[in-house]
């Protein structure tokens, strides 16, 4: 069985289980499901709330995941969960609300980071920690340090964020490395980045030593290609049009004030290197796109705007980036994918900068192992 396989459903009365059966006599729990919620709490997949045998009761907001999930997931899901919070004017610093998340499974370093953040999480396999202060409950079980529901089918595509992280690693390093090397630099799991090897393999792309040796060489070109024939700027990423009626230099000039994360993409990464007609669109890549509109004061466009921004299809965009005149631009890797998969001239200009990447390949691709 698959991990999609299992409902949200199963997992909520798995959840009324495994508590229920653990918690003193005399207890009670009521479970509701996202479905027969209040609007001011749609923003929980389930509520269980427990009652002791004294009339002492506790909310706890489940978040269920169909999907486990991976300890670098963790900390962009506790901000979006704090975020919720925040909204609705309650605090898990202050014991004001209660998480609970259950999954099909949760590896250590994921549950141990949970922990650390003061949620509870229960998965599939056993492994549980539930805690609350009023009424005092600590719930611990051990299930299992592997994932039983993962299977291993062979990768078919490089769509999704982490085929994406893995050949920027490919794309922007220089070969020779070990898989635990290029695991380190790109925050991607082993198993993930041999997926992708073994795929690209079978394309003829990369070249190991060994089945599971160093990967001895990438031809970037045809992986670049390949990529990009599963990823596709305009259908992965979160954009949005606006205006800045004084032109695309004011919004630049602004750019190298900014306090918050961005790389530029598109044409204007691109004429650095392979000069074009310049556009009349500049791409930014944001990480908070409620701080930018503010800061650039731009305005919401439907037709006829100059600057299109918004948030990536993943953080790997903001690394290896360049700065030049105090402007920070994505990898060129990362700008040709966009160029290549956009509209307009964006294609050609892609091809031209394709060009120049083969003819100063020493000047950006990064030798893993830097000097001391």
């Amino acid at each position: 069985m698959r991990n999609n396989d299992i409902s949200e459903t199963q997992m909520l009365k798995t959840v009324k289980e495994e508590l229920g059966r653990r918690l003193p006599p005399g207890w009670l729990l009521s479970l509701k499901e996202q479905v027969s919620l209040p609007p001011s709490k749609k923003y929980a997949d389930g509520i269980l709330e427990i009652t002791t045998s004294d009339g002492i009761s506790a909310t706890v907001l489940i978040e269920a995941k169909q999907n486990y999930l991976e300890a670098r997931d963790i900390f962009r899901q506790v901000r979006t969960w704090r975020n919720a919070l925040m909204n609705k004017g309650l605090s898990l610093a202050n014991d004001e609300a209660n998480i609970l998340i259950v999954t099909p499974y949760l590896g250590q370093t994921a549950r141990d980071e949970l922990a650390k953040e003061g949620i509870s999480y229960l998965d599939l396999t056993g492994n549980i920690r539930f805690a609350l202060r009023k009424p005092a409950v600590f719930i611990e079980a051990q299930g299992s340090n592997k994932n039983p529901l993962r299977e291993y089918v062979p990768l078919k595509s490089l769509k999704g964020r982490g085929a994406g992280r893995v050949v920027r690693g490919l794309l922007d390093y220089r070969q020779p490395f070990g898989i635990r090397r290029l695991s380190s630099e790109t925050q991607t799991s082993a198993a993930s980045i041999s997926r992708v090897i073994d795929l690209l393999e079978r394309d003829a792309i990369v070249n190991r030593e060994s089945p599971r040796g160093q990967i001895l060489s990438v031809n970037w070109e045809q992986l670049l290609r390949r990529w990009t024939r599963d990823y596709n700027f305009i259908e992965v990423n979160k954009m949005r049009t606006y205006l800045e009626p004084r032109g695309i230099p004011e919004t630049l000039s602004k750019l190298t004030k900014a306090n918050f994360k961005y790389a530029i993409t598109g044409s204007f990464a691109a004429v650095r290197y392979a000069p074009v007609t310049q556009s009349r669109l500049l791409t930014v890549y944001i990480d908070y796109p409620e701080a930018a509109e503010e800061q650039l004061q731009l305005r919401n466009a439907e037709t006829g705007g100059n600057i299109l921004l918004g948030r990536p299809f993943d953080p790997v965009v903001f690394e290896r980036t360049e700065t030049s005149d105090q402007l920070t631009y994505a990898r060129v890797s990362q700008v040709a994918a966009d160029l290549l998969t956009g509209v307009g001239r964006n294609p050609a200009e892609g091809e031209a900068l394709i060009a120049w990447m083969k003819e100063n390949e020493e000047k950006w691709r990064i030798p893993l192992i830097r000097p001391t």
